[in-house]
C-alpha cells in the first residue's frame, strides 16, 4: 500500500481545551496546530479552561465534553444543554494575564459573566476561561512530560496540548483496538485533529 492511497476523512479543531470539536472542510497548519484557513489565530486548543491558577480538562470535569463551541463572524459561540448561549467575543481580548501554574504558561483571563457561564454549566466556583495570545511564550514540547520518550525538535512549541499540535488518527486503528474491548469505542474519544482511512 502506497500513501496515495491514504485519504482524510476529517478534520477537526478543538478551540477550548477539553470542550467539543469543530469539523472544517479545510484548515490550515501553523505551529500552534490546525487553525481556520481565513484566521491563523481561531486554533486549537487556543482557549482553557482553568480553576483558580490550574487547567481543568474532562478528567477533572467530564461535563467539558457536553460544551460545544461554534466560529461565528463575531466571536466564538458557546452552547451546552440548558444554558443559554455564550458569546465571546475575538477582540478586544481581555486584559488580565495570569499564569498557569501546572504548565508554566500564561493566558488572558476573561472572568465576569464568562466565568460565570462555565462555572455554572460545570458546577465549581472559581471557574474561568483563558485564551493564549500571539505574545506569550508558549509551551517547549521536549519539557513536557519528560518521563516519556519525546523525539520533540527544541523548535516544537504547543499552547495548551498536552503534548503535540497535531494529533492523527485513522479508522483502521480504532477498528484494530474495539476488535479487543468488550465495549468499543469511536475515534472521537481520542479527540484527533485529523481522521484518515486507507492504513495498514
Amino acid at each position: 500500500m502506497t500513501t496515495s492511497e491514504i485519504t482524510v476523512k476529517e478534520l477537526l479543531i478543538y478551540p477550548i481545551k477539553s470542550c467539543g470539536a469543530i469539523k472544517v472542510n479545510e484548515a490550515q497548519t501553523t505551529r500552534y496546530g490546525l487553525s481556520l484557513t481565513s484566521n491563523p489565530l481561531l486554533s486549537d486548543r487556543r482557549w482553557m479552561v482553568i480553576e483558580g491558577a490550574r487547567q481543568r480538562n474532562q478528567r477533572h470535569m467530564p461535563r467539558m465534553a457536553l460544551i460545544q463551541p461554534t466560529f461565528t463572524s463575531s466571536g466564538l459561540q458557546i452552547d451546552a444543554p440548558g444554558m443559554a448561549t455564550l458569546m465571546i467575543p475575538y477582540s478586544p481580548l481581555p486584559k488580565d494575564i495570569i499564569e498557569i501554574e501546572d504548565l508554566n504558561i500564561k493566558g488572558r483571563r476573561y472572568g465576569g459573566k464568562i466565568a460565570e457561564w462555565f462555572s455554572t454549566f460545570l458546577e465549581k466556583p472559581d471557574l474561568d476561561l483563558i485564551y493564549f495570545d500571539e505574545q506569550f511564550e508558549p509551551q517547549h514540547t521536549k519539557n513536557i512530560e519528560p518521563e516519556f520518550p519525546n523525539e520533540a525538535l527544541d523548535s516544537d512549541v504547543v499552547v495548551y496540548h498536552d503534548m503535540s499540535p497535531f494529533h492523527l488518527g485513522s479508522l483502521e486503528s480504532i477498528d484494530d483496538l474495539n476488535k479487543r474491548l468488550t465495549n468499543p469505542i469511536k475515534i472521537y474519544n481520542f479527540r484527533p485533529n485529523i481522521i484518515v482511512s486507507g492504513v495498514d
